[in-house]
């Protein structure tokens, strides 16, 4: 019973090094920065990697301070799992790719938080090795990514957004629609898309024209 109580007063003092937290917070630093440069060169995702790679720093950094804080007390250690039941994240993941990123960055934090230095460096050595592979692989089929704007004056004889929409689509790899609007006056259509390449960009610009001469087509460059 006094062993049971003594862990679970257990105080991570004891044993808390200053430098060699200073040192592995260090490292921790360094290895997610890696990560979100690769994240910018290597990404595929269509959504803001900029942003997304400053998040992805802050999340390590979180994961290491609380495994360094519980890794030596069962009682906090009981006390992070009761917090963590009432925490509810309710932003969405849109894109596969930015979820495994946020586990990257979650298993350096922790990796570094429990001073598993070796693990922790082999397995992000490799996992980036496979990321730039990849890329290396599918550069062949790159794409370019571009916010496209496009306005129109309405039209009686053919459902304007529809055709607009099929044309786009028929040309893109990859479609998001950020905005529609309509009045008397004027249709407002906002993409942000993925091509393969400026013959694509030509092309759908050109089955636009034919659409409506008078409509105003605005390309611009998406990368990140």
């Amino acid at each position: 019973m006094d062993n049971l109580l003594d862990q679970l007063t257990a105080n991570f003092e004891d044993s808390f090094s200053l430098v060699n937290y200073i040192a592995y917070i260090l490292i921790c630093v360094l290895l997610l920065y890696v990560l979100a440069l690769g994240y910018k060169r290597y990404g595929q995702s269509m959504s803001n990697r900029a942003q997304l790679s400053k998040v992805l720093m802050i999340v390590g950094v979180t994961t290491f301070i609380i495994i360094s804080i519980v890794k030596s007390s069962l009682a906090l250690s009981l006390g992070l799992v009761g917090a963590l039941s009432i925490v509810r994240f309710r932003t969405a993941i849109k894109e596969p790719e930015e979820l495994g990123y946020f586990f990257i960055a979650i298993a350096i934090g922790l990796g570094m938080g429990a001073n598993q230095l070796l693990p922790t460096l082999l397995g992000f050595v490799v996992l980036m090795g496979i990321v730039v592979f990849m890329y290396q692989r599918g550069s062949k089929g790159s794409s370019i990514t571009q916010n496209l704007l496009i306005q129109s004056t309405p039209s009686t004889q053919t459902n304007q957004i529809n055709a607009i929409n099929d044309i786009v689509g028929k040309h893109s790899r990859q479609l998001e629609l950020k905005r529609i609007q309509e009045n008397q006056e004027l249709i407002t259509v906002n993409y942000l898309i993925k091509v393969a390449s400026m013959d694509a960009l030509n092309t759908m610009n050109s089955e636009l024209r034919a659409l409506d001469k008078t409509m105003d087509i605005t390309f611009i460059d998406n990368t990140l």
